[in-house]
């Protein structure tokens, strides 16, 4: 049963999290102008990208892990493994982009951060399989709001975005080092053993995600990376302006979502798969409804409040706004599907199922930006997301009806 501490905790720090970067965008954008905020926005794409190799699918692993096959030491130790490989990937695309200059300072320095954040769900995730997921919650809100009003205070004395994120990574490790690593021994947690083994047998069992992962957020930014490609920094800075509306969907998933991993985990071991469809589909009839809700309030408020928050005009991109709504709906779900792969561990479905839609991602937001521009884009970024929405509930029913029959 999840708690109320829990359930709330969970979700201020989902809403922190989600907006972390539309809080940054904003201030960005009115301190350092449209182009260094278009850079900052496709820097943070590609740190996002990048993080989910460092993430490698090992959250929503831990999480569920119910029997224990593992400890808090072999997950840490394979997070270890998985950053190291997310810091040489780091380099490559840099090197191979041809990152340089304010680019790159911000970039790196993004991933720094995100380096701290998955040494921190960890820790998270050792608190939510003891049944105090408030502390998880506490944490990614501490270290969000932190970061945040440490960004926003150094870059407006100094305008500088690069120092604005040094000093915005550095408030990160110093919340993670003060709350997460001085909590984590109240579960008799002292001293973590790196265990090379097992640390190896978590990242081969999480392989499959990982990559999904990987690819997960590559669709979701393929968009970016097409506006990257055929438009210019000022069009990117609106199109993440226009998108921000699909991040309350998003905070809405994550605090439904997350709280259930363990009891997800619970009832895939007992067997209980009608209690497991039976709460997917509460989920996603929530998830309707506030993509409800968000489009009527994006519809009668969303141009005044947008260009209020962020100082620009948007009233042409209306019609854009409302459609990449929708596409947070099918991002919610898709978010939803995969944890529910996940924890009945077929991970190969999931892993098929992104890279069908990546293939199909190469070509079609490069045509609907290049010939449509924004529309194409709002557009392209709805047709990715169903498209996985269409066949991860294929494979989940496949799954379901595979493990039945074991």
């Amino acid at each position: 049963m999840i708690k109320k501490s829990e359930f709330a905790w969970n979700m201020v720090g989902s809403v922190l999290y989600a907006m972390f970067s539309a809080i940054i965008l904003a201030f960005c954008t009115r301190l350092n102008g449209m182009e260094i905020s278009g850079m900052f926005s496709i820097a943070y794409a590609t740190s996002c990208i990048l993080n989910s190799v460092g993430e490698f699918g090992i959250r929503i692993f831990q999480s569920t892990d119910v029997k224990r096959k593992y400890s808090f030491s072999d997950y840490f130790s394979s997070r270890v493994i998985a950053i190291f490989i997310m810091i040489f990937a780091t380099l490559s695309t840099v090197f191979i982009g041809g990152y340089t200059g304010t680019k790159l300072w911000i970039c790196l320095l993004l991933i720094a951060y995100r380096i701290i954040d998955n040494l921190s769900e960890s820790f998270q995730a050792e608190f939510q399989i003891n049944e105090r997921l408030d502390l998880a919650g506490k944490s990614v809100s501490f270290r969000n709001i932190v970061s945040i009003i440490t960004f926003i205070i150094i870059d407006i004395l100094t305008k500088n975005i690069i120092i604005s994120c040094i000093f915005m990574v550095l408030a990160n490790l110093v919340i993670f080092l003060i709350y997460d690593v001085r909590l984590i021994k109240k579960f008799n947690i002292n001293k973590i053993i790196f265990n090379t083994k097992k640390a190896i047998q978590i990242i081969k069992e999480c392989m499959p995600i990982a990559i999904a992962g990987i690819l997960n957020v590559y669709v979701i930014n393929v968009v970016k990376y097409a506006i990257d490609n055929v438009g210019d920094y000022t069009m990117q800075t609106y199109f993440n302006i226009i998108y921000m509306p699909t991040f309350v969907i998003n905070l809405i998933s994550l605090f439904i979502i997350k709280p259930f991993y363990k009891m997800f985990g619970d009832y895939f071991n007992n067997g209980e798969y009608d209690k497991l469809s039976k709460i997917m589909w509460q989920i996603i009839g929530i998830l309707i409804l506030a993509t409800i809700v968000v489009e009527i309030g994006c519809f009668i408020l969303g141009v005044p409040f947008l260009n209020m928050f962020y100082g620009v005009d948007i009233s042409i991109y209306k019609a854009d706004l409302l459609i990449l709504v929708l596409s947070g709906l099918f991002y919610a779900m898709d978010n939803l599907l995969f944890n529910l792969l996940s924890t009945i561990r077929k991970q190969n479905y999931i892993f098929i199922t992104y890279a069908i839609v990546s293939i199909i991602s190469l070509f079609v937001p490069n045509v609907l930006v290049e010939h449509y521009a924004m529309r194409g884009a709002a557009i392209s970024s709805v047709v990715i997301m169903a498209s996985l929405c269409i066949l991860l509930a294929i494979f989940l029913k496949i799954g379901i009806r595979e493990r039945r029959k074991n």
